[in-house]
């Protein structure tokens, strides 16, 4: 399963971009720093300020068309196949990584990044606050 997740840059449907979630630390580093601009992996290139929410993508990570609407069926998949956990990690770890990122490091896969350079974030869930699951283990399952 791809992991997908949406830069929201206006109020309309089109004004929604989809990028890969293991761009988060990107779309996050962009958010928090509005002056500067990137060129995602999708050929998205958009500036910081541009960017004014950074969400999950569940259409786009089920496979489904973008113009379905989610009824409870679907929901209860999502949540049942552990999407929604597994999103909510990419988010959050994007975003700590965002806030410590070198400019080198948003050119490097975000899981990549966990393994390599800030391993406290990939701890096993038993060494960690809150008891959540690594995202590297979580990633493991799905894939």
């Amino acid at each position: 399963m791809k992991f997908k997740i949406k830069l929201i840059v206006g109020f309309r449907r089109d004004q929604e971009h989809s990028i890969d979630a293991e761009e988060a630390h990107k779309a996050y580093y962009l958010f928090l720093n509005p002056e500067h601009r990137t060129v995602f992996n999708n050929g998205l290139a958009i500036k910081g300020s541009q960017i004014q929410e950074i969400v999950p993508d569940y259409h786009g990570t089920m496979g489904w068309n973008p113009t379905h609407v989610l009824d409870n069926d679907d929901w209860n998949e999502i949540r049942s196949s552990g999407v929604t956990a597994t999103m909510q990690r990419y988010l959050s770890v994007g975003k700590e990584i965002a806030q410590h990122a070198e400019l080198a490091d948003l050119n490097v896969p975000l899981l990549e990044l966990v393994k390599s350079k800030y391993p406290q974030l990939d701890k096993p869930k038993a060494e960690r606050e809150g008891a959540m699951k690594s995202l590297s283990e979580v990633i493991d399952k799905k894939a």
